[in-house]
């Protein structure tokens, strides 16, 4: 569902020299307008599945066009191509991993996150059998993306949340959610934060779900909207009408959960069971209005400071979140 989400690294140096490159030699917006005010907008996303699907919903269902907007989604593999994408001038606005954002403006970029995608964390804790908390995982090996990722600062988080300290878990990198199912169902790590459709299949390993990260760290809102502050001055009503489109959308995907079903499960590639089921736990958090919360998203940055690889200044709040592309705004 959500394999590319998974993929919680922040933006390595390499990536970021890639950004800087393309950066150098990019050819800068891609952003137009017809003489009707039609606009003609790039995004690039590494999000798929229910965490996306507010996005494919709007596309098939014509809202973008409605708003006037030519929604060309190009794919990436992660938040560190959607970052040089845009430094690039290949992409106008990118949905991407909030701590990744974080780490790009720590590393120099000059981006903005203008909106959400999702309003809640979308993994839930799988553990063996006989798992019944966090502290009951102590010494044992919990599984992360790698070394500085969401999920791992996450994770790290987690225990201490939970009374333990950081320490007292073993972080094993075993890369994105397929992988990480594979080593729990295998036995090669002892729990991890999985995603729809993977926690349906780990519960019919003989996995047994611990508890929801949106319980214990609410509003951290884990996929964002991004663009740089260079197009927010030169493309705001366009970029507006875009994330008056999302939001749209999104509402219409939690009006419509039969027919938002049938599209999540085609285009994602799942069966109409695991759509649904993927579809009923993301409902809740589909993000109708774009607004990002402050104490989330200070409580990312918090994080990225604590349990992140990187010794570089993160940005404020204030530096990071422009609220100004959302419906309602001046």
């Amino acid at each position: 569902m959500n394999r590319r989400h998974t993929c919680r690294a922040g933006l390595t140096a390499t990536a970021f020299v890639l950004a800087v490159t393309l950066s150098a030699c990019g050819g800068g917006s891609g952003i137009t307008s017809d003489e009707n005010g039609r606009a003609s907008v790039r995004l690039a996303s590494s999000i798929t599945g229910s965490s996306f699907l507010a996005v494919t919903a709007g596309i098939d269902q014509g809202i973008f066009d409605k708003h006037q907007v030519d929604l060309k989604v190009v794919k990436i593999k992660s938040t560190a191509e959607a970052t040089a994408a845009l430094a690039s001038g290949d992409a106008d606005i990118a949905a991407a991993l909030t701590e990744g954002v974080i780490a790009a403006n720590a590393n120099g970029a000059k981006l903005k996150i203008v909106g959400n995608l999702m309003t809640q964390d979308q993994h839930i804790l799988y553990a063996d059998a006989g798992v019944k908390s966090v502290a009951d995982l102590k010494g044992k090996k919990f599984g992360v993306v790698g070394p500085g990722s969401g999920t791992e600062m996450l994770a790290k988080a987690l225990a201490v949340e939970e009374g333990l300290k950081e320490t007292d878990l073993v972080y094993v990198p075993t890369g994105a959610a397929s992988t990480q199912l594979t080593s729990l169902v295998s036995g090669q790590i002892d729990a991890a934060g999985l995603v729809p459709p993977y926690d349906s299949t780990a519960a019919e390993r003989g996995k047994v779900e611990v508890l929801r990260y949106r319980d214990v760290f609410p509003d951290i809102t884990p996929q964002v909207f991004t663009t740089t502050s260079s197009l927010i001055s030169a493309h705001s009503p366009e970029l507006k009408r875009f994330m008056a489109a999302y939001t749209e959308s999104a509402a219409w995907v939690k009006a419509h959960p039969s027919e938002a079903v049938a599209i999540l499960q085609k285009d994602a590639r799942i069966s109409a069971e695991a759509a649904k089921a993927a579809y009923e736990f993301a409902e809740p958090d589909y993000s109708t209005t774009g607004e990002v919360s402050i104490a989330g998203l200070r409580r990312w940055i918090e994080m990225s400071k604590k349990y992140g690889n990187t010794d570089k200044r993160l940005p404020t709040v204030d530096e990071l979140y422009d609220p100004s592309l959302l419906p309602g705004s001046p």
